[in-house]
Order: C-alpha cells, then sequence, then structure tokens
C-alpha cells in the first residue's frame, strides 16, 4: 500500500483503499440525508466536510510536497472535474431555458466558472427553482485550491506553509462568529461563502504539512475517538450548535490526517468494497443525485418508498456518468494534454 507522502510521479497515483472507503463514507451520509432522512444528525453536512478534510490533505500532499507545476496541478484538475461538471451545468441550465423552469440559466456563466455562491447574492443557490445548491461546496473546493496554489509561489512561506493555512482556516472560524454576531454586517448566505467554509479543507492542509514535517504519529484509537466526538457536534447533544463549524473541523482535520494509524481491522472495514465502489463514484454521485433529491424535497408522498427507488436512480445515475462520462474524458485529456 501506498503511503500518502510518499513520492510519486505525475502519472495516476495508485489509490489507497480506506481514502477510497472515507470518500464512500462520505457520499453514504449525503445520500442518507437527502433520500432516506436521519433527525436530530445532520449527517449530509458531516458527508461534505468529510470530503472537505480529504481535500485539504490530499492538496496538500500533491502542492507542497509532491509540487508539481502548476500548469500539471491544474491540467489534473480541469480533467477530474470540468469535463462531467460542465455537462451537468449545461443540462440543468438547458432544461430551465427549453422549460421554462426557472430564470437561472441566466446565471450559467456564473454556474460554470464556480461564482454562484457570490453573484447574484440573491436568490441564493439554494433557491434558484432548480437542482444547483448542492454546487456551493463544488466552489468552496475550487476557490480553496486556488488559495492553495497561490502559496506555492511565495518563496519565503517554504516548508512554512502550514502557519498561513491554519491561520486562515482559524480566520474562516471567526468571520463566521462575526456574521452570525453581527448579522446586520454579514452578506446575504454568507453560510455558503468560502471565506467561512473552508475552515475544514484549509485546517486538513495545514495539520497535513505539521504532521509531515514534524513525523507525528497518534494511537489506533485517536482518529476513531476525534471522530466520534465531530459526529456528536452535528448532533442536538453538541453544548451548542456552533459546534460543528467551530470544533468539528479540528476533529475532522486530526482524523481524516491519521487514518494511516488506525488498526487494520479498522482500515480493513474502511476498505470494504462497498464503500470503496462509493467512493470510486463519488463525484459523479455527488452531482447527479441533485436533481433526485430536487424531486423527494418538492414532493408531497409518502418519502420512503419513494426515497428508496430514488436512491437508487441517483446512484445509477452517477455509475453510468462515471464509466461514460467522468473516467473516459478524464483519461482523454490527460493523455493528449
Amino acid at each position: 500500500m501506498v503511503e500518502i507522502n510518499q513520492p510519486q510521479r505525475h502519472t495516476t497515483p495508485e489509490r489507497i483503499d480506506y481514502l477510497d472507503g472515507w470518500r464512500g463514507l462520505a457520499i453514504s451520509l449525503v445520500l442518507l440525508e437527502h433520500f432516506l432522512g436521519v433527525y436530530n444528525v445532520n449527517v449530509g453536512r458531516l458527508g461534505v466536510d468529510i470530503f472537505f478534510v480529504l481535500s485539504g490533505m490530499l492538496m496538500a500532499n500533491i502542492l507542497f510536497i509532491k509540487r508539481p507545476p502548476l500548469s500539471v496541478f491544474y491540467k489534473r484538475r480541469f480533467s477530474r472535474i470540468f469535463p462531467v461538471f460542465f455537462v451537468f451545468v449545461t443540462s440543468v441550465s438547458l432544461a430551465s431555458y427549453f422549460l421554462n423552469l426557472s430564470e437561472e440559466h441566466g446565471n450559467y456563466l456564473y454556474n460554470l466558472l464556480f461564482l454562484r455562491s457570490y453573484f447574484p447574492s440573491s436568490p441564493d443557490i439554494w433557491n434558484t427553482g432548480l437542482p444547483i445548491g448542492h454546487l456551493w461546496s463544488l466552489n468552496v473546493e475550487e476557490h480553496s485550491y486556488v488559495i492553495l496554489s497561490i502559496f506555492t509561489l511565495i518563496p519565503i512561506l517554504r516548508q512554512r506553509e502550514y502557519i498561513p493555512l491554519i491561520l486562515l482556516g482559524g480566520a474562516c472560524i471567526v468571520i463566521q462568529y462575526l456574521y452570525y454576531r453581527f448579522p446586520n454586517y454579514a452578506p446575504y448566505s454568507f453560510h455558503l461563502h468560502t471565506e467561512v467554509v473552508a475552515s475544514h479543507l484549509l485546517l486538513s492542509a495545514g495539520y497535513f504539512l505539521i504532521k509531515h514535517k514534524y513525523k507525528i504519529c497518534v494511537a489506533s484509537w485517536a482518529p476513531l475517538l476525534c471522530f466520534a466526538l465531530a459526529v456528536l457536534c452535528y448532533s442536538p447533544l453538541a453544548p451548542h450548535w456552533t459546534a460543528q463549524w467551530s470544533i468539528a473541523p479540528f476533529l475532522l482535520a486530526f482524523c481524516v490526517n491519521h487514518l494511516e494509524h488506525l488498526s487494520d481491522t479498522v482500515k480493513n472495514l474502511l476498505s470494504n468494497k462497498y464503500l470503496k465502489y462509493l467512493g470510486l463514484w463519488s463525484f459523479s454521485i455527488y452531482l447527479w443525485q441533485q436533481p433526485f433529491y430536487f424531486i423527494i424535497k418538492n414532493s408531497s408522498e409518502s418519502k420512503d418508498l419513494v426515497g428508496l427507488l430514488l436512491l437508487l436512480l441517483a446512484i445509477l445515475a452517477g455509475v453510468i456518468s462515471f464509466y461514460f462520462l467522468e473516467n473516459p474524458t478524464r483519461k482523454f485529456i490527460n493523455q493528449k494534454w
């Protein structure tokens, strides 16, 4: 098994089973929230934040340890994300235009350029009448990748990038607190803005560099304990609802960065084939599940049977997208570009 901090070529890296399982866990929680309903625990948001901390760790490893040319980094990001994203956004916009579903197709370029969380500010991305609300999280990821890549261009930060990353991650938490504390000064829909949501990704990236530099090892139970405490942050059992954006980022960042220290038994559970496949398909599933969630969200029918049927259709749509769109286009672009 390849360790996450080992140097690799710029070709397609070997997959790490328990990281695919972590992705699978993340998308499972999102689907569970959307289609089967979980009360009292915000597992949908937990799933998104699990994605965020994994992205932060992996991007820190690529940008600050492996240090490929930024042209290579962005080509890889483009081939991984943009083709299927373009098809999704274009399909939804065309449906909106020809079926007169909404005026949101007028914001096509904002959606395509990962700017819709900010422009236009009203209606926000969750209230457009179209199934694009989930794109806010992709906006946060793309903005964060730009921030991280800029740090690679500043020589004085070499091998100290964890300092601004940890500071920025903490600043996101402070900004969110200030927005809640002084709502009259907060922008509309600030809870979707990168400056308050990127804490998980930035803190995870910063902690990865600290762990890498100081060779931090922990007991096998430590990441499990932090994950259990993080889950509590998304439940009513937390001391205050703000725990999920003030405490959970630190717990999840610690947890994902120490998955390698889990016992073999727990790693094997996280590496089971069902979670791995869900992790492999997770990006396509995340994109294409939203129209099905949109149906159940606006349906007056009983949610149980309808939800299960739509869940299966959402997974099927994601699988089809992965094998016929996402994976082939990524391979084609990487081979030709």
